[in-house]
């Protein structure tokens, strides 16, 4: 019974070179993990099962040999071998090493939570192709492949995008390392494509940073925030802007041009039907609030190719001033023809400085004074206020130019003009002047 004994104990200690080799090879292979037990552990807790057979298999040699140690170790050498052998699969190791090589770089990758979207000039729609995406290099086992929803129609206005849906359960996403893009577009009938790298430093930057705003909507809770899309404007003649966007802000990244896809190199990825097209191009849309950002109102009129990356980028050196009316909390808001818009709020307002910046086509101001709260709303005509501009700034001069807003004592009505050194301009033409106690 001792001889029998030992045969047992060396069955235990084969068993235990087996696990140790196993993990070993962990270093080469990896076991992908199935379930909550990982298959490495399922993997060892079988090695260690097999010493009872191994046990048998050992009784039997050595009831056979007469109990000799030859066989005996010959064949505990077999069964260390073919241990090995079973669990290890060369073809699966690399594949297993490379997965988990991607996933742990994956993991310590910096990451956010955002969507993508498109953007378009109101009245000039396209058409989103197939293989269309923000290209992100390191990607998770739950990373999707892209966010943009392809074979759509997008018609928005410039700067607000037409974002695909993601989850907020959704894992967080890497930031993308190219944008390439394939489009037709109705109202030229042309077809572009852009391959181009992105910034992802300056990308890293704003998602870092943030920007701040009112959560309370009475000025009172003023705090920093996350962005939360990537857009990208696509416009008339091939022009493409990166925008990062979250509520009440929106910054330009990047301009780019994109190049015309030549009819040779046409595929069945990028051919938009006819009727799509007559479709599209005969849109009625009659929306609420006259909010008509899908009807066609430029059909067959000549298309002004370059303003949204020109003329709405043109920057003057100018800063916002208004008058005191006793109030305590203030908040003023921007949206600029360039697609961007940004909040001031308080103390940040009187500290505005003369600062090279695009041209707003909407101010909006809030105000509380006697713990009331007052709103003034103001949309400039495009062509008035570029005009002002240019007079008093021409050929986008240095010259220090103030749009000031006076509110009257009553706090029921508001006047705009343009200041510079020498000279004065009324806005006559405004689109909207509103002021109210909210």
């Amino acid at each position: 019974m001792k001889y029998y004994f030992k045969i047992f104990l060396l069955s235990i200690g084969i068993g235990i070179i087996n696990t140790i080799l196993f993990l070993f090879s962990l270093q080469f292979q990896i076991i992908e993990h199935s379930s909550y037990i990982p298959g490495e552990a399922i993997t060892a807790l079988k090695i260690l099962a097999a010493i009872i057979p191994q046990t048998i298999i050992l009784f039997i040699v050595a009831f056979i040999s007469k109990k000799d140690q030859l066989a005996i170790a010959i064949t505990s050498g077999i069964l260390i071998v073919t241990c090995f052998i079973l669990n290890w699969d060369t073809d699966t190791a690399a594949e297993g090493r490379r997965k988990f090589n991607k996933e742990q770089i994956f993991i310590s990758t910096e990451k956010y939570d955002y969507q993508q979207g498109i953007s378009t000039p109101e009245g000039y729609p396209i058409k989103l192709l197939s293989r269309s995406e923000f290209t992100i290099a390191i990607e998770g086992q739950n990373t999707p492949a892209t966010l943009l929803e392809t074979n759509k129609v997008y018609s928005e206005t410039w700067g607000n995008g037409d974002t695909t849906f993601k989850s907020s359960d959704a894992a967080d996403i890497v930031l993308p390392d190219r944008l390439e893009l394939f489009w037709y577009s109705f109202l030229e009938n042309k077809y572009y494509t852009l391959s181009t790298k992105l910034n992802k430093t300056q990308i890293s930057q704003y998602f870092k940073k943030g920007y701040k705003v009112d959560r309370s909507g009475n000025l009172d809770k003023i705090s920093s925030t996350n962005y939360q899309e990537l857009i990208v404007g696509i416009a008339p003649g091939g022009d493409v802007v990166l925008w990062i966007s979250g509520p009440y802000n929106t910054k330009e990244l990047e301009v780019f041009k994109a190049d015309l896809i030549d009819e040779k190199d046409k595929d069945v990825y990028t051919i938009v039907e006819k009727d799509e097209i007559k479709k599209v191009l005969s849109d009625t849309c009659t929306c609420k609030n006259n909010i008509q950002y899908r009807q066609i109102v430029n059909n067959g009129k000549p298309i002004p190719i370059g303003i949204w990356t020109n003329k709405y980028r043109k920057k003057y050196n100018w800063k916002a001033a208004i008058n005191s009316v006793g109030q305590t909390k203030s908040e003023m808001g921007f949206r600029f023809f360039n697609g961007e818009r940004y909040e001031l709020f308080n103390e940040e307002i009187a500290k505005m400085k003369y600062q090279k910046e695009v041209l707003p086509y909407y101010l909006s101001y809030k105000f509380i004074k006697n713990k009331k709260r007052y709103e003034v709303h103001l949309e400039f005509d495009e062509d008035e206020i570029f005009s002002h501009f240019e007079k008093l700034a021409p050929n986008n001069s240095n010259e220090l130019i103030d749009i000031v807003l006076n509110i009257n004592s009553n706090l029921n009505q508001v006047t705009i003009q343009l200041h510079s050194k020498d000279r004065t301009l009324n806005f006559e033409k405004m689109k909207s002047v509103e002021i109210y106690a909210d």
